[in-house]
């Protein structure tokens, strides 16, 4: 059972960033609290306290108490553009974390799951997302850029600029919504891919693999472009040699023609793939073809159901990202003038 000062304490929090005080900015008395709650005056001074500590409140001796700057800021649901399944569930699982720790620190949140599988519409409907949030002034938004569009960084600032003229904040998940090395002002939450996609190279090369290639679609975003040089580093540092022809696929994974013709003219015999979905997806056109038992396969997200002897992947430390990312976003809102900030985790290697 809950300390009753705490219960109190998540009620009031829960009314303070739903809006209910933000109109005339005042909170009601002590006095006022300990009647409506059947407590002490005592215990209300602790919830107070706590408020404070929260930076939701501000007290003056002798005056009343009343919501602090992040509190008005703060007087809305967070929003949440979930990209669905369709390009793997490992942000789809970072999204759900997001909505747990939101909601335990008394945040409502706005989660909207992306339907659409095409990547033209899937960035019709993102914005739609955008722009619906914008319209509804929430505090804060968390979104994947956009990917595999003839002009990623083009259609994901349409996204939020609908976002940046209602003033709200943004979290980036997984990469930025430019190229490297330019950077946008918006914060992001992210692995060390380069890192990912060196140590994959290395358990595979160190493992038996003799000749490494990279699986990547057009438009890919900058997340598997950082992952490809990482295997490419790899490759190099074990002494190998690494082209852009010999070593990089650029197809989709279900393009049979193209995949048979790479192996053949470039006979790898382990294939990166920018994430676990391809690779799921290539091992069933290397099926139709006959080589899965001759080319080994890797990934990055350590998706569960992905799980084929020597499979090598990256588990993505989505727990980790999703406090990352709500504290970042939190600390936005309560200061928007800090500077855009970058926070990369570390992601571990298995095999299965």
């Amino acid at each position: 059972m809950k300390v009753r000062h705490t219960a109190i304490f998540e009620n009031l929090r829960r009314e303070i960033l739903a809006g209910k005080f933000d109109s005339e900015r005042k909170l009601p008395s002590e006095c006022a609290l300990a009647r409506r709650f059947s407590v002490s005056r005592p215990t209300i001074s602790r919830v107070m306290l706590d408020l404070k500590r929260e930076g939701l409140v501000v007290t003056r001796p002798g005056a009343a108490t009343v919501l602090s700057r992040f509190a008005l800021n703060a007087t809305g649901a967070l929003g949440l553009i979930d990209p669905g399944s369709g390009q793997g569930n490992v942000l789809s699982t970072i999204c759900r974390h997001i909505v747990r720790f939101a909601e335990q620190a008394g945040w409502d949140v706005i989660r909207e799951v992306v339907e659409a599988t095409d990547p033209v519409a899937r960035a019709r409907e993102i914005e739609g997302l955008a722009a619906r949030f914008s319209s509804e002034h929430v505090s804060g938004v968390f979104i994947q850029p956009l990917e595999y569009l003839t002009d990623n960084a083009s259609a994901s600032n349409d996204v939020v600029t609908h976002l940046d003229l209602a003033k709200i904040p943004v979290v980036l998940l997984d990469y930025d919504i430019v190229s490297p090395p330019a950077r946008s002002r918006y914060d992001l939450v992210a692995i060390d891919n380069l890192a990912a996609g060196l140590a994959v190279g290395h358990r595979l090369l160190a493992s038996g693999s003799g000749k490494l290639a990279f699986l990547m679609p057009c438009g890919s975003p900058a997340t598997v472009e950082d992952r490809c040089r990482g295997v490419a580093c790899s490759v190099i540092k074990h002494g190998g040699v690494w082209t852009e022809k010999g070593n990089l696929l650029r197809a989709t994974p279900e393009n049979a023609r193209a995949v048979s013709r790479f192996v053949r003219v470039n006979g790898p015999d382990a294939i990166v793939c920018g994430n676990d979905a391809l690779a799921v997806r290539l091992r069933e056109t290397l099926e139709r073809l006959g080589l899965a038992g001759s080319i080994r396969l890797a990934g990055f997200d350590g998706l569960s159901d992905v799980a084929w002897d020597g499979y090598v992947t990256v588990r993505q430390p989505c727990e980790d990202m999703a406090a990352v990312a709500f504290h970042t976003l939190v600390s936005r809102i309560k200061n928007p003038r800090l500077p855009a900030r970058t926070i990369v985790l570390p992601a571990t290697v298995i095999e299965r």
